[in-house]
């Protein structure tokens, strides 16, 4: 019975995660402040900062980037946002990969399964079906 009631519970969290509505994020006023990432592989934490006007700095390890950032939202309740970051300096130092790597000027774009208005699973595509495994969780 106990094991009826733990999948039972299980199975009722994960349908709460899957079903959050991104609309109750309020992207306006939420997104501002400090988020993490924490990767067990690697052991190591990635902060971001975003301020206004939509501007973000990275750091991690030794790695310190700052560029310009928005977060866009697609009118399909379906897909995922999109953190899309255009970066401006790059330190050149090494971050959680271990070895020195130049991002000036690159774009990244990241789609946000949102779990709750302060968790975001990171994933590759706009529909949630290669996710990281890795969330942005809000800080501040």
């Amino acid at each position: 019975m106990k094991k009826i009631v733990f999948a039972a519970l299980g199975l009722g969290l994960a349908m709460q995660a899957q079903a959050f509505d991104k609309s109750q994020v309020n992207l306006a006023n939420d997104f501002w402040g400090t988020w993490s990432i924490y990767n067990a592989k690697t052991q190591c934490t990635e902060t971001y900062q975003f301020t206004k006007p939509q501007q973000f700095t990275y750091t991690t390890k030794q790695k310190r980037m700052t560029g310009d950032f928005s977060v866009l939202r697609s009118n399909d309740a379906k897909a995922l946002d999109i953190l899309a970051m255009k970066v401006k300096v790059d330190n050149k130092k090494a971050g959680c990969g271990g070895q020195p790597v130049d991002y000036t000027n690159a774009d990244i774009r990241l789609s946000l399964r949102w779990m709750s208005a302060k968790t975001a699973e990171l994933c590759t595509d706009r529909e949630g079906k290669q996710c990281t495994g890795l969330y942005l969780i809000k800080q501040k």
